[in-house]
């Protein structure tokens, strides 16, 4: 009996080092892909800027008039961010809550179907 129980303590300590490292290695990917993810939107955000402040400079007859209405309304986003940030904090905490317990659900999930 006493070794069924230590074998039992051992499987059990096994098994949660398997966790530790399933869940670890998850929150890895996920911090890659984010990181990937954001890069690529910001070199979209940096190429339709200029983009944007070459298109509105031929349409001014003037590229540094171009490239300030594109500095305008990269600033009228951010006193916008500034006055709903409360808004915008709590979205994004439901957010990453909601994406946290998803991934419990499914770690629960695949730990039923074993």
């Amino acid at each position: 009996m006493f070794s069924d129980v230590k074998s039992y303590v051992n499987q059990r300590i096994t098994l949660t080092k398997y966790e530790i490292v399933d869940s670890t290695s998850n929150m890895f990917a996920s911090g890659i892909f984010a990181i990937i993810v954001a890069a690529a939107v910001l070199f979209l955000i940096l190429l339709g800027s200029l983009a944007a402040g070459f298109l509105l400079g031929d349409y001014f007859n003037n590229y540094g008039y171009g490239f300030l209405a594109v500095t305008g309304i990269y600033f009228l986003f951010l006193v916008l961010c500034l006055i709903f940030r409360k808004n915008l904090k709590n979205l994004l905490a439901d957010i990453a809550v909601e994406s946290a317990m998803n991934a419990m659900t499914n770690q629960d999930d695949d730990e039923d179907e074993e």
